[in-house]
């Protein structure tokens, strides 16, 4: 285990946060081109929206001559060991698609013997199209697709009940652990750059990114009862937060107060 939490602090460390809604419909890479054996999984919400879900068995990594020829040579399933393992799933923050990093954390915890799970909100990546101004933070389905993804997720044969954690930085953050406090599938939460709330959280962010309120919006619908600093009273499950010392939007005193609360 601490081998594995300093793996994530590292891992962690290259991610930017960006703090608006940008979807990114355009995948850089596959999975294949790394060497990574995957599925796609069938997600659809209940209100009838298509996201698109990779499952990463747990895997030893890829050979040299693997690697040389990745899409010529799709590797097939080889779970080393125990077939149920325990299950990470990686969520997007506001921007990109999991076709970025979220990759390379797939192909680290596999070869550690982690199933890993990523996929992407409605309006990214191959989900299905979902309208979305810019100037909002997040949206309140992007709560129904992480729902749809872990019922899906807990269904594959590979998956250990009771083992599963969620992970996700800035945007997915919050949505991580709003999700591993009402969602009774999730077991852990890990997330990077937390937020206590919107009334700590914009006013940094209008001072450090240079936008107006009318920039930085929440959907009338949103649970902010349920942002990190309101549920963490309550907050039962194992977690663990991470974050830098010159992280002047989410800054350390924010994951302090929630751990504290």
């Amino acid at each position: 285990m601490k081998a594995f939490v300093t793996l994530l602090i590292a891992s962690f460390s290259g991610i930017a946060n960006c703090h608006a809604i940008i979807p990114d419909t355009v995948y850089i890479r596959k999975p294949e081109s790394m060497g990574l054996i995957y599925r796609n999984l069938e997600v659809i919400t209940n209100d009838g929206y298509k996201i698109e879900t990779w499952f990463f068995p747990a895997q030893n990594p890829p050979s040299e001559s693997e690697l040389r020829n990745p899409n010529e040579n799709r590797r097939t399933h080889e779970a080393p060991g125990e077939a149920k393992r325990p299950t990470i799933i990686i969520c997007n923050g506001d921007a990109g698609n999991m076709s970025y990093f979220q990759l390379y954390l797939a192909k680290n915890w596999t070869s550690r013997g982690f199933n890993v799970v990523t996929f992407d909100w409605r309006g990214f990546g191959k989900s299905s199209p979902f309208a979305m101004d810019r100037n909002y933070l997040c949206y309140t389905e992007m709560l129904e697709d992480y729902r749809a993804v872990i019922r899906k997720t807990s269904e594959q044969e590979e998956v250990l009940d009771g083992a599963t954690a969620i992970v996700g930085w800035s945007t997915g953050a919050y949505l991580s652990m709003i999700t591993a406090h009402t969602d009774n599938l999730v077991n852990a939460f890990i997330g990077r750059s937390l937020p206590t709330d919107f009334d700590d959280f914009i006013p940094l962010v209008m001072q450090y990114k240079n936008k107006t309120r009318n920039e930085l919006l929440v959907p009338d619908d949103f649970p902010t009862e349920l942002m990190p600093v309101h549920i963490a009273p309550e907050f039962e499950k194992p977690l663990f937060l991470i974050v830098g010392e010159n992280d002047f939007r989410t800054p350390v005193w924010m994951s302090r107060k929630i751990i504290e609360s």
